[in-house]
This record gives C-alpha cells, sequence and structure tokens, in this order.
C-alpha cells in the first residue's frame, strides 16, 4: 500500500524503524518522524500534526497487554490520539487503507462533477422507497 501511495504522489512520513522496513520493500521517498518520546529531536511526529503538515494517518495498533492494564500508553496510541484532536483522518487497519488506496487509484476515471447521494440513487434501477 506504501508503494502505491508512493506512485500516486503522496509524501510518507514514518517513524525510524518503519521507514527502514519501507525502504528495504522499495519506498525511496520515506521522511523520518521522531517518536513521541523523542520531543527533543527534530522533525518530531507530533510537531508535524500541530503545524498540520500530515493529512491522514495510517497506523496499525498492536494489542500490548502490561500487568493488569489492557494497554500502555504507546507511541502509537499518543500519536493517533494527538491526529483525531488535529482532526487529522487516522485509518487503523489494513482493510480500510487497502480501500482507500483502491478508491485513490480510480479517482482520475471517475470525472470532476460532483453529485449528491440523491442524483446517484436516481440512476439506480430499482428503489425501496
Amino acid at each position: 500500500m506504501a508503494k502505491a501511495f508512493e506512485e500516486m504522489g503522496f509524501k510518507i512520513y514514518a517513524t525510524e524503524h518503519t521507514a527502514e522496513a519501507l525502504q528495504a520493500a522499495g519506498i525511496s521517498s520515506v521522511s523520518v518522524l521522531r517518536k513521541v518520546k523523542e520531543s527533543i529531536a527534530n522533525p518530531n511526529i507530533l510537531d508535524q500534526l500541530q503545524e498540520r503538515k500530515i493529512d491522514l494517518f495510517i497506523n496499525l495498533p498492536m494489542g500490548i497487554k502490561q500487568g493488569n492494564y489492557s494497554y500502555i500508553l504507546t507511541d502509537g496510541y499518543i500519536i493517533r490520539r494527538q491526529a483525531v484532536e488535529f482532526n487529522v483522518p487516522v485509518i487503523t487497519n489494513l482493510e480500510l487503507a487497502s480501500a482507500l488506496v483502491r478508491v485513490l487509484k480510480q479517482r482520475n476515471h471517475n470525472g470532476t462533477s460532483i453529485r449528491s447521494l440523491n442524483e446517484y440513487m436516481d440512476e439506480l434501477s430499482w428503489k425501496l422507497w
């Protein structure tokens, strides 16, 4: 999916180890952002969110248990929470990210006209109302 985003011209940001994995998979244009816990280092992912330099955040959370807690405040959790605070869309599952890639690949084939849902519904051959 990251390769598809790159091919469509999107700028890809990732933390250090994710960037290494993406680069090993052949994605060349990955910009590395520092984690939340590395707040002094720049560029930091929270700074990028606050400065509105990130338009979409894809993060697949991993279940982590520690003691009696079902989760701990991981960097991923904090980043997802901050993205929501700054009204940045967050995708947290693989199926939705994959669907987004498919839709974006088709965007140039759909034309540029904007229509209401009712206009689309009027074109249906059957109606339940």
